[in-house]
């Protein structure tokens, strides 16, 4: 619990996250998603969906619910179930041919029996899988005007988008029926994985990567340029582009999820392109995911970042055309349209003229989007208010960035404050310990020395002899000062006062040693004499020692003084 400790997890945790949320596949589970929100993620998703599955074909009565095919997507509100057509009846033969697609826009002006007996021979020469999907919170069109958008796109004609075979929706959600494909998308192709695993287990840790030719790269491109172009004429967005929503049919490229956009469901990049306040238009959006689509048929592995910041392993041409869409400079100053992207040097080069040979003299063949004006109003405000969104969505990230930033300025300043005032601390700390350790040295030899001082100062323990001889003592060699200062010239009187006291301090000093160290027990004295010499007492307290034992002794002499003692000399003055 230490506050530095818990500042590092912190830190190390958060770039934890950041890298998982900065990987598409990692950041669509569940196991991530109930990480970061568990109160949105906590209710059982299948069990919602099986109901409401059940009651939008109630309703019909033209198809069979099957069995679930689990986590295949990597949406966690989509599910996938088998299906299986009904075998059709004379009342409910009407109904079909509005809520069929497989049917062409030639075919809807057939009678319904012709209709539904097509119908029922495409569902049994090809595995066909539901898919329920929930609204998004994009979701801006009312249910009137949705079901006719629906209706439009069952019977929407164009050789590289995969057709609806039924669609329906409820204030919940929307059911769509479609063809599934053995092979699986071009994700599966690029990573080699088995299109009914789980979505995790297959994209997660792929066992293999696989890059396409250059051929193949422009080829592909070329086709989802054109596509992408037809649905911006009919003023419908697509806006969901990964290599998940790609399928690839004898060199022919199909989409998927044409749906999604009137649903309001988020993209597979929008963790990506919030981060760049330029890309909020849906045909840059467009533009955007499709730059991560060549990429990754280029390299064989997806981005695992906003932006390229070294392109290898590619030919130069080809890298111009990354760095034109995907590159930092072109994020903040603006993206490319469609055309002037179709129109580049890659395209011409390394993709012919025509690669879908389908016959398109036939008037069922030919591209058909037909959306009425009510249902083209209200696709674009929906436009509006989702650019609008992720407009406002993109402020807040740049300001979550901004406020990051500073915190991590102010936490780098704080954290070097913090490492001064703890050296400071440290610092104080092992100087207290060293000034303890050596007061209590110094402590110990104190409590020697007044002991010791006691002994000379209490008169109880004093005999009158030895206090005579300290008297004697003193005299004598007081005498023989004198006698000495007879043969020496007179000193000044500041010179002799100082002399005579530096003498006298001198004098007391050693007398009074001397009458300790008789005086004392042999013990004491000899302790006496290793704390004087001891190296480890300061000076301050040697003198103030010192001064004690002066003061004691000086006190001795003057009460037992006897002026009688004293020898009269001459002098010469």
């Amino acid at each position: 619990m230490r506050p530095d400790f818990i500042a590092e997890r912190r830190k190390a945790l958060q770039l934890y996250i950041n890298t998982v949320l900065m990987n598409p596949i990692l950041a669509s589970s569940l196991p991530a998603k109930r990480f970061v929100d568990p109160d949105s993620y906590s209710q059982s998703f299948h069990d919602q969906a099986v109901q409401n599955a059940l009651l939008c074909l109630r309703s019909e009565g033209l198809w069979s619910l099957g069995l679930t095919l689990g986590a295949i997507g990597w949406r966690l509100r989509k599910h996938y179930f088998k299906v299986t057509q009904k075998p059709p009846d004379t009342k409910s033969s009407s109904k079909s041919l509005v809520k069929s697609g497989s049917q062409t826009h030639a075919q809807i002006k057939q009678s319904s029996v012709t209709g539904a007996d097509q119908l029922l021979d495409a569902s049994a020469s090809s595995e066909l899988v539901l898919e329920w999907l929930e609204y998004g919170p994009d979701k801006y069109i009312d249910d009137k005007e949705l079901g006719g958008i629906l209706k439009s796109l069952v019977g929407l004609q164009h050789p590289n988008i995969e057709a609806l075979h039924y669609a329906m929706h409820n204030e919940n959600g929307c059911l769509v029926i479609r063809k599934f494909h053995k092979h699986g998308t071009l994700k599966d192709i690029l990573c080699m994985a088995t299109p009914k695993n789980p979505f995790l287990s297959k994209y997660g840790n792929p066992k293999g990567r696989m890059a396409l030719s250059m051929k193949q790269v422009a080829v592909y491109g070329k086709q989802i340029l054109e596509v992408l172009i037809f649905l911006h004429s009919k003023g419908y967005p697509y806006g969901h582009l990964h290599s998940g929503n790609i399928i690839i049919i004898d060199d022919c490229v199909k989409l998927l999820d044409i749906e999604n956009y009137v649903l309001g469901v988020p993209s597979f990049y929008r963790p990506f392109f919030v981060q760049h306040g330029k890309i909020y238009k849906s045909e840059a959006i467009d533009v955007y995911c499709f730059g991560h689509i060549l990429f990754e048929m280029a390299m064989g592995y997806p981005m695992q970042e906003s932006i390229v910041r070294q392109i290898t392993d590619c030919p130069e041409i080809l890298k111009n055309l990354l760095e034109s869409i995907l590159s930092k400079e072109a994020c903040k100053t603006g993206l490319p349209s469609l055309e002037q992207l179709l129109a580049h040097d890659f395209f011409k080069q390394y993709s012919p003229s025509e690669i879908c040979t389908k016959p398109l003299n036939d008037e069922s063949q030919k591209p058909h989007l037909k959306l009425s004006l009510n249902a083209k109003e209200a696709i674009k405000q929906a436009i509006l208010k989702t650019e609008n969104r992720l407009r406002e969505e993109q402020k807040s990230v740049k300001n979550q960035k901004r406020i990051v930033r500073v915190q991590e300025l102010m936490s780098s300043e704080e954290e070097k404050r913090k490492s001064k005032h703890k050296a400071k601390q440290e610092y104080k700390q092992s100087k207290l310990k060293q000034q303890g350790s050596l007061q209590n040295n110094n402590g110990r030899l104190a409590l020697s020395a007044v002991g010791a001082t006691g002994s000379v100062t209490e008169s109880s323990e004093i005999s009158p002899r030895s206090l005579n001889r300290m008297n004697s003592v003193i005299t004598n060699n007081t005498s023989q000062d004198a006698m000495q200062d007879l043969k020496s010239p007179p000193p000044t009187p500041a010179a002799y006062q100082s002399s005579n006291e530096a003498e006298t301090r001198q004098t007391i000093r050693h007398h009074t040693q001397q009458s300790i160290n008789e005086m004392s027990p042999p013990g004491a004295a000899s302790s006496v004499d290793r704390q004087s010499s001891s190296p480890n007492i300061t000076s301050d307290e040697q003198v103030s020692a010192e001064t004690e034992i002066e003061r004691s002794a000086l006190l001795e002499s003057i009460c037992k003084f006897n002026r009688g003692s004293l020898r009269k000399v001459r002098s010469n003055d």
